[in-house]
């Protein structure tokens, strides 16, 4: 009996324990401050205005540096921050092998040449001497050949010759008469010189050796990755030894900008884009500091729709939409502005949507 009436005063005690837990751990989150918005949001400086988002990029857009080819990064010369003139080497690719077929392909093409200048250096001197030779030879055998057969032509019927040695000296006649016209169009061939379809042939052999020798050279002008323009290195994004990202859009090699001025891409939502004057003054801030304003000043429009892709985490911020790209220029330079940063506007209209909104009927 006695341990039945300690279980329910220790139940009791239990209880109680807990409610006055719970009541003071009510009371000390009930007194506790709400602390204060320690990065306060920008407010519009105009009566009406269109919210956007900027993002700051160099005057010449953001240079996307890519690879032609798939190679081994050889040599970098160039450094983040490193102002750059347009054509200058920023990194180059291994071209051993390219180096080599070079040098083969000029041996061919000087082989080539070599060709084409003994065809039109003949006939040489001393090939006409030589074929000239041969010819009169031929004469003089011919001409022998001929008195032995005219010396039995008075006595081939007076039974002192065989009529085989008769036809003997025939045939070494006609033999000779052949052998002197042979020689004799052999010695033409030789004097006229090369033959005017092998020299052709031989030209044409010239042109394919020299573009076989400029497509090495151009291959390896390709590893070499120069500046398009007179810019500022912003981003490296690949080291020697490495191959360079397959996808230069996504991930490219190296990025470049001129950014003197640096220009701010302003997304303005097709919700707002018809209450927006581009004459209209225009201010931007840093995100995260709201008490420093940058006026701006508009460059162009680019008169195409994209998809919405910065957002200014806003509640009530429409998500699914698309937005009309302005750019603007900073009307001073500001060292705490880089490109790729992202910036509240602020572009003042003579009606908010709101108010239009309130208007309709």
């Amino acid at each position: 009996m006695h341990r039945k009436y300690f279980l329910i005063l220790l139940g009791t005690a239990f209880v109680s324990m807990l409610l006055a837990a719970g009541y003071m751990w009510d009371e000390a989150h009930s007194q506790m401050p709400i602390p204060e918005n320690v990065i306060p949001q920008p407010i519009s400086p105009f009566k009406a205005s269109i919210s956007a988002v900027g993002i700051v990029e160099a005057s010449s857009k953001n240079i996307f540096i890519g690879s032609p080819i798939n190679r081994v990064v050889d040599k970098i010369y160039v450094q983040v921050g490193e102002k750059v003139k347009a054509g200058q080497t920023l990194f180059c690719l291994e071209s051993n092998d390219l180096q080599a077929d070079l040098r083969s392909q000029k041996i061919a093409n000087r082989n080539a040449l070599a060709r084409l200048q003994k065809l039109q250096s003949l006939p040489r001197p001393e090939d006409l001497a030589f074929s000239k030779a041969i010819l009169e030879g031929a004469k003089v055998e011919f001409a022998q050949a001929q008195r032995f057969y005219q010396a039995i032509q008075s006595i081939k019927n007076s039974g002192a010759l065989s009529q085989e040695e008769v036809s003997r000296r025939k045939y070494n006649t006609e033999q000779a008469e052949v052998k002197v016209k042979q020689f004799e169009a052999d010695f033409q061939k030789t004097k006229s010189g090369a033959w005017q379809p092998d020299i052709e042939i031989a030209k044409l052999e010239i042109l394919q050796a020299k573009a076989a020798v400029s497509k090495v050279e151009i291959d390896i002008e390709r590893t070499c990755i120069r500046a398009p323009i007179d810019a500022t290195v912003l981003q490296i994004r690949v080291n020697e030894g490495e191959f360079p990202p397959s996808d230069s859009n996504r991930t490219p090699p190296m990025i470049l900008g001129n950014i003197d001025p640096l220009h701010l891409r302003v997304s303005i939502n097709q919700f707002d884009a018809s209450f927006y004057n581009p004459q209209a003054p225009a201010v931007a801030f840093l995100q995260g500091n709201a008490q420093q304003k940058f006026p701006l000043k508009f460059v162009h429009i680019e008169p195409y729709f994209v998809d919405k892709q910065n957002l200014t985490n806003d509640i009530n911020e429409k998500v699914d939409t698309r937005v009309l790209q302005a750019i603007y220029c900073f009307t001073e330079n500001d060292q705490r502005i880089f490109v790729g940063q992202q910036m509240d506007v602020f572009i003042e209209t003579e009606y908010s949507q709101a108010e239009v909104t309130d208007k309709l009927p």
